[in-house]
């Protein structure tokens, strides 16, 4: 039993947790109730900062609701469940859990309605018990739980909560502003980071609540702060100067200085400067006189020195004879010249080109461009230059030869047998490899092809018409089958894939046995099982439409349809006799009596 169980009107406390104390109790309940009593009112003290209030005179009952309200039936306890009092829930299920009140109102029951920190009212817990919060003994005085704390905030007490809420909004609403020699920018106190940059030359280092900037030394790669060599450089209010004579000659070597389009090439030391006044502008001529002589120079100007040195001192003082302008001259010789027979004939000018015939010539010793030699006859010699009709004539009417690596032994794919890898009458294909393919079951297929990396293959584009495909012999070079045959294409004109285009094998032989042979079919008498016929081939005959003037050695009846039974051919035995016949199955026969010998020439005619 907890204190809230007991009523503020004495004759209605009967009983301490089932110990009765009425009128008339036996003397050894005094003790016992006194003892309970006692615990009570310890329990209630243990928990000074929440207790339950009840109805001021007794206990009641906190019926659950929902997961965040109860209900008190009939009884009005909203003055002590007001809102914003902090609450301790308890219950079997629902655990402890605390809150603060949101909403309380009376209408035949209380309901009161809460927020919780966390966690909720049990579904499983019919009943609950609510404890306010202490120490506010006048259950009217109430507590600020707004996030602004704007009502009445100076004479209530704030919740932890709302004064956190405070705090934060104000946090929150703060910036830290700032501006750069370029720029500004703001910091968001409560979610952002304000980071300080160095940069190349300045080096920033963070170390608990410490931050130091500090310039870095300067590097080759990297800018920095340098010192300057006082032997070398003057430094006055920030400003450096290089000190006559700061520069040595070592430090210039391979530098070029340019003054007034005369370059000077700086050496290791004073003794070594070179010159060049190529290109050297816009000097007066009186800045160049005198006479540089000979013994300014090291040997004197030599022909070595002039030009690419490909004239002598002798050659360049010819010079000196010409009456005009060389070129002028040269002309004027050179202009007469337009053939041979302009030159001037003195002495043997002329005859002595010698050319000759071309037979005199040299081997390799006369080209003709542009221009072609006629007349030539017909060769007879090995050697013999030959003309475009003799050649012309020649090849008239010639086929060449299609090697191809492999062909066909039976209808393929053509969009997935003929690619890399693929293998074909035994081989392994490669691409690029020329194939006949000369077995389709649609014939206009039939041609010469190429093997593709991947993909449909295509036909050969150096035989991809009628007209590059007829009369021509293709040889194969390998498989298991067609290595080393022959196969003619008899397809002799039409369309490329609009007409069948046909191989017939080709046996070349100069002696030996002929295995294979072609048999082309005869109208309807007979039909051919693999063509060309080989041993495994057959020849099917077709027995009703050959003449009987074409049949000769039928054969035995193992072997073909000879018999006495219907549809068969009926064949003389070993003895030349007619086998035995039912005669019921003979028809036609006279009905006039026959003699011996009519009867023995209508058997054998039969």
């Amino acid at each position: 039993m907890t204190v809230s169980n007991y009523s503020t009107t004495a004759a209605n406390n009967t009983t301490i947790n089932s110990i009765s104390i009425a009128e008339g109790m036996p003397p050894s309940n005094v003790n016992n109730a006194m003892r309970n009593q006692l615990s009570d009112l310890r329990t209630f003290l243990n928990d000074k900062e929440f207790f339950i209030v009840g109805d001021r005179d007794g206990s009641v009952t906190f019926t659950r609701s929902d997961a965040d309200t109860v209900t008190v039936a009939s009884t009005n306890v909203t003055a002590d469940y007001h809102a914003n009092r902090r609450v301790k829930v308890v219950g079997v299920n629902t655990g402890t859990i605390f809150g603060k009140v949101a909403s309380s109102s009376f209408s035949t029951n209380t309901t009161i309605n809460f927020t919780f920190d966390s966690g909720s009212i049990s579904s499983s817990d019919s009943t609950v018990d609510v404890y306010v919060g202490s120490p506010y003994t006048n259950p009217s005085v109430s507590i600020v739980d707004e996030d602004n704390m704007t009502s009445n905030s100076a004479i209530l007490p704030p919740s932890q909560q709302s004064v956190k809420a405070y705090v934060d909004a104000q946090i929150t609403a703060q910036d830290l502003d700032y501006a750069g020699d370029s720029g500004t920018g703001a910091v968001d106190l409560d979610s952002q980071t304000f980071t300080l940059a160095g940069g190349e030359g300045i080096d920033t280092t963070a170390s608990g609540q410490t931050l130091t900037i500090a310039g870095e030394d300067a590097t080759t790669s990297n800018k920095g702060i340098a010192s300057f060599s006082s032997d070398n450089f003057s430094v006055s209010s920030g400003a450096v100067t290089i000190k006559n004579g700061g520069v040595e000659n070592a430090e210039l070597v391979n530098s070029t200085v340019n003054y007034g389009g005369v370059s000077l090439a700086l050496g290791g030391s004073d003794t070594t400067p070179a010159f060049n006044l190529t290109d050297a502008t816009n000097y007066p001529t009186s800045s160049l006189t005198g006479t540089i002589s000979n013994s300014q120079l090291a040997t004197g100007i030599d022909a070595t020195k002039i030009a690419d040195g490909s004239v002598t001192s002798s050659e360049f003082q010819f010079i000196n004879t010409l009456s005009s302008n060389a070129q002028t001259q040269l002309d004027g010789k050179l202009t007469a010249s337009n053939n041979l027979s302009d030159v001037a004939s003195s002495s043997t000018s002329r005859t002595n080109l010698g050319l000759g015939t071309i037979s005199t010539q040299a081997a390799s010793n006369v080209a003709i461009t542009g221009g072609s030699i006629v007349g030539l006859g017909s060769p007879s010699q090995n050697d013999e230059a030959a003309t475009k009709l003799y050649v012309d004539n020649l090849v008239t009417g010639l086929k060449t030869r299609i090697i191809c690596r492999a062909a066909t032994t039976g209808n393929i794919s053509l969009s997935s047998d003929l690619q890399n890898g693929d293998t074909l009458d035994g081989i392994t294909l490669a691409t690029g490899d020329r194939i006949l393919v000369k077995d389709q079951s649609t014939n206009t297929e039939n041609g010469v092809y190429k093997v593709v990396a991947s993909g449909t293959a295509s036909r050969d584009p150096d035989f991809d018409t009628v007209d590059e495909l007829a009369g021509q012999m293709n040889i194969i070079k390998e498989g298991s089958t067609n290595a080393d045959r022959f196969f003619l294409c008899t397809t002799d004109s039409g369309t490329i894939g609009a007409v069948a285009i046909t191989y017939t094998q080709v046996t070349p032989s100069s002696g030996g046995t002929v295995t294979q042979v072609g048999i082309a079919q005869a109208g309807s008498e007979f039909t051919i099982s693999g063509s060309p016929v080989t041993t495994s081939g057959n020849i099917t005959l077709g027995i009703g439409t050959i003449a009987n003037t074409k049949i000769s050695g039928l054969g035995t009846a193992s072997t073909k349809a000879v018999g006495t039974s219907a549809d068969n051919v009926v064949q003389l035995d070993g003895s030349a006799r007619l086998p035995a016949v039912d005669g019921s199955q003979l028809t036609n026969l006279p009905t006039t009596g026959a003699t011996n010998g009519f009867a023995i020439a209508m058997a054998i005619a039969l």
